[in-house]
Formats: C-alpha cells, structure tokens, sequence
C-alpha cells in the first residue's frame, strides 16, 4: 500500500476530575465523569475500523486513567506513541521502550525549535496523544551537551546514541480557563520504509472560545502563527520539503462559503497569503474538498458549542501544499463516533466528531475536486454512462460527478468483487445515500437523487494489489413504468420531452387507454407504518403548453388501474391519498398538435408528513446550553412523544446528569425514520425538583413551518428538502437545545 495513508483527528473531551468541577457553573463534586468507559470504546472503534488508520491524533486527553486505556488498548495497532505532551518534556512508547522520557530542552535542539520559549508551568499538560503504525524516524543525540544528557537521565530516560523524532512546543498566548493547560503544537516524524521519505506530522489543539465566535482571535492567530514557525524548523524548512500533514481542533469556524465575510478568521488565517498554513499548507476541506456553491457545499460540521451557530467546523486537516499526494476523501467518520449497542452506561464519545482522511498516489479523477464529469448522449440516445477498462493501485479510488438530479441506476460492470461504489450528496460527503427501497433493475442499483450535484466514489475492498473495473449509470427518462421517475415528496422534479416530431414512446400495451407519447412518473406510499394515510397533493405545470395527466394505481399483481385523467390544461393541482406501500404513476401525456415543440414539465408531491431523522443520518443531539440554578449537574430526564405518544422515556441512568456545555447523541432512541404530522414534543425534567419551573418542553413543528420560526436556529437547509437546526426548550433558568435533522423524504421511507 505504497503511497497510502489513512489519518484521523479526533477531539475525544476526556476531561480530568479536576477539570470536570471547574467546567461546571455549579461546581459539581463528584463530577460527571465517564472518561474511562468513552476511552475505552473510542480506542476500540478507532483500532477496529475498517478504514485501517495509519496515523491518528486525540486531543483533549486529560484523564490520566483514560490516557492509558487508550495507550493500552491501542498498541497492537500504533506501537508507536506520543503518549503525553507536557511544558518540560514528551513521553513517548515504541515496542521496546515503555514510558520513554524526552526533556523539551533536548527536543529542541534536536527536532526544531523556531525560538526560545518560557512555557512555565500548567495545571494542565498538552492533552495531545498522536499514534503511529510506523516507527519514529529518529535523530542522532550526539551534539546534546551533558545538561540535556543529565535533564533527560532525570526524566528516568537513559540517553542512548539516537531518540525518537518526536517534540512538543507550547503556547504561551491563552486566554480564560485554556490558560491552565499546556496548549502546544506536538510533532513526531515517521519512517513507514527505507525507501519512503519520512512524514512529518504536527498535531494542535489551539484557545476555544467560550461564548461567541471569534472571541479569542487574537490569541489563536499567535498560536497559528507559532505552529507555522514550528512546522518550518521541524520538517526542514519552506516550502516544505517532505510530505507534511498537520491536525486538530483549531477552534476557528470553517466557513470558506464565498459569500462570507473575508475578514472572517478563517479567511485570514487559511486563505490568505502570508501565513505558512495558507502559503505552504493547504486546509484540505476548505481549500480543496468543499469550498461552497459552485464547488461542493457540505460545511464539514465537526462539533457542538453552546454559542451560535451551534454546529460548526472546527477540526482540520492540513497537508503541505507541495505535496505529491491526492487527498481522494476527507470525511466526519460517524462510525468511530457512535456508541456502539449495549453500553447503557454511556450516551455519547465526544462534543465533536472525528476527522478523517484518505490519501494516495495520484491519478485522474482521484479527488471529489477532480472528478470524471458524466456526460450522456444526447436524445434519442439511450441516457447510458459508462467508463470501461478503469485501474486503480494500492488503494487509489475514482470519482464521478453527476449534475443532474434524478432517478438513477448504477452497476459496476465487472470487479465489483474487488471494489465497491458509494453515491454522496454534495451537501453531506461523509454519510452515502441508501439505494432506493433494495430495488435492482437489469441496468444496475436504482437510487434516486433530490438534489445536484451528487458523487459516486469507487474504491478497492484492499489497499494493496491492483484491479480493474467498469462503472455504470442509466438515469430514468420515464419512457414506462420500469423507467419512471420517482418523485421525492416535497421536492420539485423538472423534466422535458423530446423536440416535436420525436414521439418518447408508443403506446403501451398494458394499459387500456392511449399513452403514446408519454412521460412516466411514480409516487410510492411509505414502507414503514404511519399513524393515518398521507393527503399528497400533486402540482403539475407545462410551461404553459395544454397537456394531459393520468393517475395510475398499481394493484397487488402489478395490473395498472386509471383513477383520473384530465386533458386540455398547462396547470393541474390533485389530491391524491397515499397509503402504506402504494404505488402510484403519474403520466403527463403531449398529445400531437398539443403543442409543437419540446414540453417542460414540473412536479411536486407535497404531502402532509415530516421525517425526524434519527441514527447517523441525523445525528440527533441534546445540548444544555446553560445549567438551571442550584448546587451541581442537572439531573434530568427526557421524553419524546410524536403526535401526542410517547416515543421513549429516557432515565437519568441512561442520559446521565448534565452541566454546562454537554452534549448527549440521541441516535439510540429515536429511530432512524420517524415520520410525524402534527410535532414532536422534547420534554426536558429537571429531578432535583419537579416544580413546573423545571419542567421545560418544546413542540418540534412540521417541515413546512420550520423555516423562519424563531425557536429553530437553522445551521443547514439542503436541496432536498432537509434542514438541520437546533430547538431551545427553557427548563427554569436554564436552556436546553435539541439539535436535530428533520424531512419530508427519504430513500428508506
């Protein structure tokens, strides 16, 4: 797997006991605290990836025991470690030597240091912990004086003639409550072969702001300007010589949109010129991957804060910009955030989620930047895409970009037994999308896409060895019923016919009336149980051209039965009930002499359901945003009715008390489709005392009265019809937010 990596980020917050009381308005003792049950799981999710991590980085560990659940449970994996990171000294493992010591004077001189500094000391260390699957590239110690020599004896680390490339430098500007730890930049350098250059790779977690975006720049902009100085002495100079990667929680919101404020930090820290992590490094979501409309638009939310907006992107993932690498897929990986079942005893990892990255050797079309555009032939062609005689090597992958949305079938036409392929919204590059309702057709897959553009990445099941493959897409013209195109509830389809004089189909045989020339369209009733039938109301336009519509009902044995049918106007508005899998056509007919030339037709299936989105599709969460009053955590409850039933009764036992800032995943009580009509109720209990001031709830509205209702503070409106925002509920003095995902559509549905 020559030229492959594979690195996470990971933000883990396991707190230390002292830290835990200070965190909390109410200076709670014993503090809530279940670091060593999250260490635990997140180490074992991280080594049992199927993503195969080579580097990873984990800040926020400053729980001792957690510290060494994770170095324990993570060594057969990444022997090599920078287990701790403190104002005098890193302590480091490899395979033969345990708890080695390195004094940062040492380090220094050794490693790279851009200049002096006077750490002192913190209550604190680093909380930084970077770990390797390849050896430290090491360092001769023969220049060190006899003061380094004995300074390292005393760290109870004999000074052998070579140590580990590793080193930690630490901030000196803090602000607030991060001044009491040693906030730094660690580095370890790593040799995976004799014939690979080493990396170099940097690691941060830079000052937080407490209650409003960018309220402690100043402090940060002194960091970042440190960490470029430091990258330079370490990796051997500018532009960087080798292959450079740096990571981390930076605390700066990623908002690369190009409508936004340059003078935003962002902008000035990562895309401006001056700055060695604008000039010489490359922030691979921002810059490369997503940098908003026209490129992708998926904003790369990484964490929870307590201050608006409360999603946003704060972990990063730099590479040099010399780098002869491809970064084929950066991506939030739910998977090693999500607590798996059968852990009552914890409801969440972490208040961010990990960061990863896929990179290797270069080839066309291997970045979601860079893909293969599918182009189809034009009508009457058969709207058929394919790319024969494809090779990928030691773990490359292929994009394709498709700017149409639609109705779609795909198929890899041979190596599917040794490469598979994942089709990505635009606005979510981390989560694919499900096939439509396990249906398979003799052209491949069938998924239907509501919005564009849309990706499909085709990847080896191994990173090593070499394949090739063929990948192919039909897009559904609505020609019959096995090619109609699906309408997503609530979201406008567009289509047109063929120009005049080219008739899209003959008339088919199955159905008893004349639909010659014909456009097919299919509206399915859902597939999981609802409380009533849905009320659909179907809006027709044809560009102002008469036309004719039919609506067709496919019964049990798949015979078509004609319920309505009406000729003669450009506009029609119908009602049409839906009930559990019903499948309905919907036929927009051109007639000859109708109209002469090409006919543009738009649809829309407004319906009266909404779909609160559970599971990693929506990343359901709670956050107490501010504590109620009184003496230590919120000892709390929640329950959630849809349409007036219960829905789970959530114990304290299971959700666990709450102090300012903490955020609980509610995946595992709500289901990952939970249709609704009427709202969904958040019923927050305060258990210290049930009076009615304690007792806070707030009615999640339907999708269509979201927007702009001034308790929903939107943090992403899709295409689709999908909006992500967090819901307050006043709970006495205290506030609570439900940050939640909700639509009116899903391929599952």
């Amino acid at each position: 797997m020559s030229g492959s990596i594979r690195i996470l980020s990971y933000n883990t917050q396991l707190r230390s006991w002292a830290m835990q009381v200070g965190a909390s308005p109410g200076y709670t003792i014993p503090p809530v605290d279940t670091s060593e049950e999250r260490a635990t799981l997140i180490a074992d999710a991280i080594v049992n990836s199927p993503r195969d991590y080579d580097i990873v980085g984990l800040c926020e560990v400053f729980d001792e025991d957690a510290r060494e659940i994770l170095r324990d449970r993570m060594r057969g994996r990444f022997p090599y470690q920078l287990a701790k990171a403190d104002s005098g000294y890193v302590m480091y493992q490899t395979p033969t030597e345990i708890d080695g010591y390195l004094a940062l004077l040492a380090a220094y001189k050794l490693v790279g240091q851009p200049y002096d500094v006077d750490s002192g000391y913190r209550l604190e260390d680093s909380g930084l912990m970077l770990f390797s699957r390849w050896p430290f590239d090491t360092v001769s110690t023969a220049s060190l004086s006899p003061l380094d020599i004995l300074t390292c004896i005393q760290l109870h680390a004999p000074v052998g003639p070579t140590i580990p490339a590793v080193n930690f430098f630490p901030y000196t500007d803090t602000a607030g409550h991060d001044g009491d730890a040693c906030k730094g930049v660690a580095y370890m350098r790593v040799k995976r072969d004799a014939f690979t250059p080493p990396y170099h790779v940097f690691f941060s977690h830079t000052q937080a702001d407490d209650d409003r975006v960018e309220e402690n720049r100043e402090a940060r902009s002194r960091q970042l300007r440190v960490v470029g100085d430091f990258m330079a002495a370490c990796a051997g100079g500018l532009p960087f010589p080798e292959e450079t990667f740096f990571m981390g929680d930076l605390n700066v919101r990623g908002e690369q949109d190009s409508n936004a404020d340059h003078d935003a930090e962002w902008y000035t820290s990562f895309d401006r010129a001056g700055r060695v992590l604008a000039d010489h490094a490359v922030d691979l979501w921002g810059r490369r991957q997503c940098v908003g409309a026209p490129g992708l638009r998926d904003p790369g939310y990484s964490a929870t804060v307590r201050y608006p907006p409360q999603e946003q992107r704060l972990d990063y993932l730099f590479a040099a910009a010399s780098s002869g690498l491809a970064a084929q897929h950066v991506m939030i990986d739910y998977d090693v955030a999500d607590v798996p079942p059968g852990h009552p005893e914890v409801s969440y990892l972490s208040d961010h989620r990990p960061l990863a990255a896929d990179f290797a050797s270069p080839r066309p079309n291997s970045t979601p930047a860079d893909p293969h555009v599918a182009q189809f032939p034009a009508p009457p062609a058969e709207p058929l895409f394919r790319d024969e005689d494809q090779h990928l090597a030691e773990g490359q992958v292929k994009w394709y970009r498709f700017d149409t949305p639609g109705t779609y079938d795909f198929k890899l036409r041979y190596g599917g037994d040794e490469c598979e392929y994942q089709v990505f919204l635009d606005t979510d590059m981390s989560r694919p999308r499900n096939q439509y309702r396990k249906e398979i057709t003799e052209l491949g897959d069938k998924h239907v896409l509501a919005s564009a553009p849309f990706l499909v990445k085709v990847s080896p099941f191994s990173r090593t060895g070499e394949l090739n493959f063929g990948f192919q897409a039909y897009k559904h013209q609505g020609i019959g019923p096995w090619d109609a195109i699906q309408i997503p509830y609530g979201v406008t389809i567009a289509e047109s016919f063929p120009l005049a004089g080219q008739a899209l189909n003959d008339d088919f045989g199955s159905t008893p009336w004349d639909d010659s020339d014909t456009k097919w369209f299919r509206i399915d009733g859902p597939q999981i149980p609802i409380t009533r039938d849905l009320q659909v109301t179907l809006t027709i336009d044809t560009n102002g051209v008469s036309s004719g519509v039919s609506i067709v009902r496919s019964d049990a044995a798949g015979a078509f039965n004609l319920e309505l049918q009406e000729f003669g106007l450009p506009h029609y508005q119908l009602d049409v009930p839906l009930r559990e899998h019903d499948i309905v056509y919907v036929q927009v007919h051109r007639q000859d002499g109708m109209n002469p030339g090409p006919l543009d037709v738009t649809i829309t299936a407004t319906t009266d359901v909404s779909i609160l989105l559970g599971g990693k599709r929506g990343a359901p969460r709670l956050l107490c945003q501010d504590e109620t009053s009184g003496w230590g955590a919120d000892d709390i409850v929640l329950e959630i009715f849809v349409d007036g039933v219960l829905l789970r009764h959530i114990s304290n036992d299971e959700i666990g008390d709450f102090e300012q800032d903490d955020v609980r995943d509610l995946n595992q009580w709500i289901p990952d489709l939970q249709p609704y009509f009427d709202g969904v109720i958040f019923k927050v209990i305060e258990m210290d005392d049930t009076s009615p001031d304690d007792i806070g709830q707030e009615t999640l509205k339907p999708r269509s009265e979201l927007d702009g209702w001034n308790r929903f503070a939107v943090t992403k409106s899709d295409d689709d019809r999908t909006v992500r925002g967090a819901m307050s509920i006043n709970v006495d003095d205290g506030m609570y937010n439900a940050q939640v995902s909700v639509t009116t559509w899903d391929e599952q549905f």
